[in-house]
């Protein structure tokens, strides 16, 4: 007797798959920018830290609020992906804004570490989706094989159409 998955199995993997793909790299490359503001100062690495976390922070709850959703209709999980996608962008700009004249971080280092970060997340993101191989049209061609009937409700006619301005 074998046991089959739940319908929602493949979509929890897909998920996974993306946060794999893309919170280790990230991961790495915040740590590269905390190693390189050491090279400055101990608060430019505390920043690089500070920059690199509020990154990972938003991007892994962008991608938990879409496996949240995956269940619901097209439509409905596309509002809230995108409401998702504002809100991320919304903060990480303000981050950057409010946090470049304070006096206990480098705003450059947070700016530099939070635009570093989000490249990398993006672009391993993008690089995890591609190898999921999800078709936007059956591979098989079994969907192709049930063509439905013409319609010969219509009537003919014997004009020819016109292309009109």
């Amino acid at each position: 007797m074998s046991a089959t998955p739940a319908p929602n199995a493949s979509q929890s993997d897909a998920f996974a798959q993306l946060l794999r793909g893309s919170l280790l790299p990230t991961a790495v490359v915040g740590l590269g920018c905390v190693v390189v503001g050491l090279f400055s100062s101990p608060k430019a690495a505390w920043s690089a830290a500070v920059g690199a976390v509020i990154v990972l922070f938003f991007f892994s709850l962008t991608l938990l609020v879409m496996k949240r959703t995956a269940d619901l209709a097209p439509t409905t999980t596309m509002m809230v992906v995108m409401a998702t996608y504002t809100v991320k962008v919304l903060v990480l700009g303000v981050a950057m804004f409010a946090l470049r004249d304070v006096s206990w971080a480098s705003g450059y280092a947070i700016g530099v570490s939070i635009t570093v970060c989000a490249v990398v997340w993006l672009f391993f993101e993008m690089r995890a989706y591609k190898r999921l191989r999800i078709f936007a049209y059956d591979p098989d061609g079994a969907a192709s094989l049930e063509t439905p009937a013409p319609k010969h409700d219509a009537a003919p006619t014997d004009r020819e159409p016109r292309d009109e301005p």
